[in-house]
């Protein structure tokens, strides 16, 4: 065999990746999440803690999404201390949007803001321990002075919004919701009902 000159160029040599690890887990859903799965296949939904943005989104595509695929009610398990004012107003317009029956339940402690979307449920029940905290919406506020200005006017009318709208949810003069939520008012399931908060007090089983 002659060779010629120059010799041919060696082929090129394929290019090696080193493997891609691969992970196979057996691990099911975390508890939490698979209870919660269970119990929107049965049009209920639980909401606790903090009524926060997040929670608030959450809370909101959750009961958009029963009221899309039915028209049976929907079961709300409430148990909000305290929330963000503006979280608690997105969730409450959300729940008067539905067009399905809203039974909400309050478990615990629900106050401050997170009582709004509560208050304008359809339905309104209460576990008899259970307790209404009637407490101003705080805001913490930072910036330049004339931000600061704009967001305390901002906050302001909020704030009269949702007075108002506890009024017309209760029945009640807006003069006394507010007189009530400066002088944090508490009150018990037999309170909250004769101030027309709820409806009814969940009987106990035997």
């Amino acid at each position: 065999m002659s060779v010629g000159w120059p010799p041919d160029p060696a082929p090129p040599r394929p290019t090696v990746y080193p493997p891609i690890p691969v992970v196979y887990t057996n691990e099911p859903p975390s508890l939490g999440e698979d209870l919660r799965d269970r119990l929107l296949e049965r049009r209920i939904v639980l909401a606790s803690g903090r009524l926060d943005d997040a929670m608030a989104t959450e809370l909101a595509a959750r009961l958009m999404y029963l009221d899309g695929i039915g028209d049976d009610p929907v079961e709300l398990r409430y148990s909000c201390s305290d929330g963000d004012l503006g979280a608690a107003i997105a969730v409450a317009d959300t729940v008067e949007l539905l067009g399905v029956e809203l039974r909400a339940t309050a478990a615990g402690a629900v106050g401050g803001p997170a009582l709004l979307p509560f208050a304008v449920a359809t339905r309104r029940l209460a576990h008899p321990h259970a307790t209404f905290r009637l407490v101003e919406p705080e805001v913490e506020i930072r910036g330049r002075a004339s931000d600061i200005a704009a967001e305390a006017e901002r906050h302001a009318a909020l704030v009269t919004s949702f007075h108002r709208r506890l009024a017309h949810a209760t029945g009640r003069p807006v003069e006394l919701i507010e007189a009530d939520f400066a002088s944090h008012r508490v009150l018990s399931a037999d309170e909250a009902l004769s101030y027309r908060l709820i409806d009814e007090i969940c009987a106990p089983r035997r």
